[in-house]
Formats: structure tokens, C-alpha cells, sequence
């Protein structure tokens, strides 16, 4: 081999050497930029991810690149099979950016960091609002969670041996999985309900009289309560109408419920009272049957159950509520004609 000759060999072994190392440290830092750099720089709206249990990586993958939140699938199957993440892939729902780095999605499959939605269910509210607010957060259909407050079954196993889950649902803010099972959402209220109420000898008609003080109290009266359930008391005694506006529009909501159930038609909640709602023939109609409704009509909160339990002294029997909000209370028919015509000119 002349001298020429093997100065070109040793610069090809160098070379080679070279890429020996050069090439597989090119691949690893490629790999490990790709794993730990964001998807994409400009701000991606997340979106949901639904994963079900028994997907296959590649499933999860497809799901990501169709909604165009990872930009290299295969480098994607490749780190999570080599990691070893594949096989710890939590199933449930769960934002997803292409802002994010692959490392930070696997992260989040891993570790199940699902999707949540943090609501606040006001007291006052009926099954069919809280299903609405659930529903506009995508927390669970409102046809699925109605479906189970009236589940006889499932209420049996949670020992509420009554037709509804009405009364049992504590207002509060909550923070729950997105996509959650409606039994979940039950649970998880009857659970504070239940909190809140230990220490109080509590029977089913208080939670009926309670619901219809937050109702009447709309909220924002609660120096009332024990005033308004003084009336409900004392009309009850001398087996008198409790005349209440909000268990006919709940009746007219339930009415229009179980109407849709049978057609698969939409349901719409109604809110405001009309001269029409007087007229239903229903339990629930307080101006044409004497005593309680069946079930609560709506969800209160402990200052309202408690007014319930012990309602203040009076011989209160009307009450009127002023454009004002304040509430005027009268002991004789002819007291509530006067207040009518003084506040209502």
C-alpha cells in the first residue's frame, strides 16, 4: 500500500469513527428534543381526548393526530413503546395542546391527570337545572343524570327509599371528572348532604318544607326563612293550602320531563309562573291539594333546612314578596288584600 493510499484509509476510519458516534447522538438528541419541545409555539385551543379502557397505543395515537395535536406519529408510538408508557395508559377523558411535549401527554395518560370542570350548583336549584349546568360543562348528559335521580334501583343502594334524588343533592361548588358517571355526581352531593346534616334529626317533610323556603326565600332573603316557614307551618296545621307558586312550575317541569322521555323530545325548563300552571292536575299543585307535594322541588342548603326543622313563632298565615325583595308578612286575609294594594299600586 503506497503511503497516498494509506492516508486515505486512515481518513476514512476516521470518518467512519466519527459517524459511529456522531449519527446515533444526532438520533438521541432529535428523539429527546422531539419528546420534550412543545408540538407547536402558536397558542392551540386543548381539546378533549376520550381514551377507553383497553385502546391500543396506536388507537390513542390516531385519536391525537385526527384532531392534528401531535405532528409525527411515529416518533410518538416510538417513545411511548420504547419508554414503556404504553402499557400504564389510564383510560379516561382529558385535554390535550399541541402546545404541550409528547413527554407532558404521556405524562398526563400516565398519571391519569383527567379533564375536570370546576362548578358551582347555587341552593334552590331542581334536578333538572343542576342537569343542565352539568351538561354545559360537559360533565355528563342532563338526560343520563335525570335518568338516574329518578333510578329507584340505584337510590336504594345509596338508602334514599323515595321516588327522586330531589332534596338529596347539597348545593356547593364542586370539582368533577369531564364525562363523569352520573352516579358519581349523585354520590359525590349525597355525601355532603349528608356532612351538612349529621347532627340534624331530619325527616323527609322538612327536606319538603325546606326546598320550598329556598324556593319562595329565592336565595337572597335569608333573614325570611324562618318567617316563610312559619306560614307553611301554620297553614299546614289548620289544614289549610299552602298556596305556593313554585311547586306548580315544578310540576309543569316534571310534567314536561316524562313527556320527553316517551318522545325523545328536548327539554326545556320552565322558570316563570303563568295563570295556567294553577289549573295542573297534580300532586305537586298546592293550590288545589291540601298538605305537601310528594318530594322536595328543589335542592336547599342548611340554613334553609334548618328553618324548616324549627320555624319561627308567628300567626302568620300570607305573604307577599315586593319588586323590592323584601318579604311582608300578614296574619288575616284582610292585612294581605291591604299589603297587595299598598305594594302593588
Amino acid at each position: 500500500m503506497c503511503y497516498s493510499d494509506y492516508q486515505a484509509y486512515k481518513r476514512l476510519k476516521r470518518i467512519v469513527l466519527i459517524l459511529q458516534f456522531t449519527i446515533p447522538l444526532t438520533i438521541i438528541a432529535f428523539v429527546a428534543l422531539y419528546t420534550f419541545l412543545p408540538q407547536s409555539y402558536p397558542y392551540k385551543k386543548p381539546e378533549l381526548i376520550a381514551i377507553t379502557r383497553g385502546d391500543s397505543l396506536g388507537e390513542v395515537i390516531h385519536k391525537l393526530y385526527n384532531k392534528k395535536l401531535i405532528n409525527n406519529p411515529y416518533l410518538f408510538y416510538f417513545i411511548g413503546f420504547i419508554s414503556g408508557y404504553s402499557r400504564y395508559i389510564e383510560a379516561g377523558t382529558y385535554y390535550i395542546s399541541a402546545n404541550e411535549s409528547p413527554a407532558s401527554i404521556y405524562y398526563k395518560f400516565v398519571n391519569g391527570k383527567v379533564a375536570t370542570a370546576k362548578v358551582t350548583i347555587p341552593p334552590g336549584l331542581n334536578i333538572f337545572q343542576i342537569a343542565g349546568i352539568l351538561a354545559k360543562n360537559r360533565i355528563t348528559g342532563s338526560r343520563a343524570f335525570l335518568t338516574e335521580c329518578f333510578n329507584k334501583k340505584f337510590l336504594l343502594s345509596l338508602k334514599i327509599d323515595k321516588k327522586t334524588a330531589e332534596g338529596f343533592l347539597y348545593p356547593n361548588t364542586y370539582i368533577f371528572k369531564i364525562h363523569s358517571n352520573p352516579q358519581n355526581i349523585i354520590k359525590e352531593m349525597l355525601n355532603e348532604f349528608n356532612l351538612k346534616t349529621k347532627n340534624l334529626k331530619l325527616n323527609y317533610n322538612d327536606l319538603i318544607i325546606a326546598s320550598i323556603i329556598i324556593k319562595e326565600a329565592d336565595g337572597n332573603r335569608k333573614n325570611s326563612m324562618r318567617l316563610i316557614s312559619s306560614v307553611i307551618h301554620n297553614r299546614l296545621n289548620i289544614n289549610m293550602h299552602i298556596d305556593v307558586d313554585s311547586t306548580s312550575i315544578y310540576a309543569q317541569n316534571l310534567s314536561i320531563y316524562k313527556k320527553s322521555t316517551q318522545t325523545g323530545g328536548v327539554f326545556k325548563i320552565k322558570s316563570n309562573m303563568k295563570r295556567a300552571y294553577l289549573k295542573i292536575k297534580s300532586p305537586y299543585n298546592t293550590y288545589l291539594n291540601y298538605g305537601l307535594p310528594p318530594t322536595p322541588i328543589a335542592n336547599s342548603d342548611i340554613r334553609a333546612i334548618k328553618a324548616a326543622i324549627d320555624p319561627a313563632k308567628t300567626r302568620y298565615l300570607y305573604y307577599i314578596s315586593t319588586k323590592s325583595g323584601k318579604i311582608i308578612f300578614a296574619k288575616t286575609l284582610n292585612k294581605q288584600n291591604e299589603n297587595i294594594g299598598r305594594y302593588f299600586k
